[in-house]
């Protein structure tokens, strides 16, 4: 792993563990960036105030480890699109939204390294493969699965409900991930989505 991506990874790392200076590093850092990016996409600084406050106390309340595969501001800008969109989709906003979606990807492809036709199509390919992988998922993985990332629920939680150790929750969430990996492997974009796509599901419970 590149070195930018270690120090990256250790200041997450450090946040996750509840470092508020690390937390505040971040902030400071990328705060105006996702900013100007959801101002921009939504057209309102209210709204996008908001989103990218949310993307911020979510990345301090997470549990989970991110393991970046590429840089931090990529995966940063990566959440944003998600929630964006799903901002949109929960308020029932149409194909005006959409376009503007369409438009805000192709305006910051050096970002992201994609263009918003990539964008789209690792997007479509990567639901594909979790909603395959997770159908064959040994029951208890796929539950597990579910809970975590589909409804937000901690690990604890997750032990506690189903009645097995916290230890157990992890090696299911650590083998479904090497399987959601395995199976992305044909689409590098995927791949490098796939770490956001989670968090936005996470984020949408």
């Amino acid at each position: 792993m590149p070195s930018i991506h270690r120090s990256e990874n250790d200041l997450l790392d450090s946040i996750r563990l509840g470092d508020r200076a690390a937390f505040e590093q971040l902030f400071e850092q990328y705060w105006e960036l996702l900013y100007q990016l959801a101002a921009q996409k939504t057209g309102d600084d209210s709204e996008a105030e908001d989103i990218v406050q949310e993307l911020f106390v979510e990345l301090w309340r997470r549990e989970t480890p991110v393991v970046l595969t590429t840089s931090l501001r990529t995966y940063l800008v990566s959440c944003l699109y998600y929630k964006v969109l799903y901002h949109f989709r929960q308020k029932g906003f149409r194909e005006r939204h959409y376009a503007a979606f369409a438009r805000f990807s192709a305006e910051h492809t050096a970002i992201v390294d994609m263009d918003s036709t990539e964008f789209e199509t690792a997007y479509a390919q990567l639901r594909e493969v979790v909603d395959g992988v997770v159908a064959l998922m040994p029951k208890q993985m796929r539950t597990v699965f579910l809970l975590k990332h589909y409804q937000g629920q901690p690990v604890n939680r997750i032990a506690e409900q189903l009645e097995i150790s916290p230890e157990t929750v992890k090696s299911h969430l650590k083998t479904a991930m090497s399987r959601l990996r395995k199976a992305s492997a044909h689409s590098p974009k995927a791949v490098l989505l796939l770490p956001a796509f989670l968090g936005m599901l996470e984020s949408s419970y």
